[in-house]
């Protein structure tokens, strides 16, 4: 998809965010990732077309993401919210089209504190 008035595609602006960002289906397979979320060590294998569950090796992990995917496909529409043991919090967005049906979840996630900026913007 391209952005108006640019050359750039959205792909290209979201490998430039400092954010991991995955998008994964409502049955649970990974359908995108950016370059930072694809570079992100995994104890399992990530990449498009993997389902999420294997990308994960805790099962405390495995039951998270299937009562978050559950809640997603019963209509919650409030995000979910988590911060790792590595210090990255995440947000998992649920999207729904315009029927109004779960079609997957949109996840970002990042360190919880980020280093002081070196200069402030107002």
């Amino acid at each position: 998809m391209n952005i108006p008035n640019t050359n750039i595609t959205l792909e290209e602006v979201l490998d430039q965010m400092p954010l991991n960002i995955q998008f994964v289906d409502n049955n649970g397979f990974v359908r995108y990732l950016n370059k930072a979320a694809a570079a992100r060590p995994a104890k399992g294998k990530r990449e498009v077309g993997v389902n999420i569950q294997n990308c994960h090796a805790r099962p405390e992990s495995l039951e998270t993401i299937g009562r978050i995917l559950k809640d997603f496909r019963s209509g919650r529409k409030e995000p979910h919210y988590y911060i790792n043991k590595e210090g990255n919090k995440s947000i998992m967005v649920p999207i729904f089209n315009a029927e109004d049906k779960f079609i997957g979840t949109l996840t970002y996630s990042h360190p919880v504190r980020y280093p002081e900026p070196e200069r402030t913007f107002y």
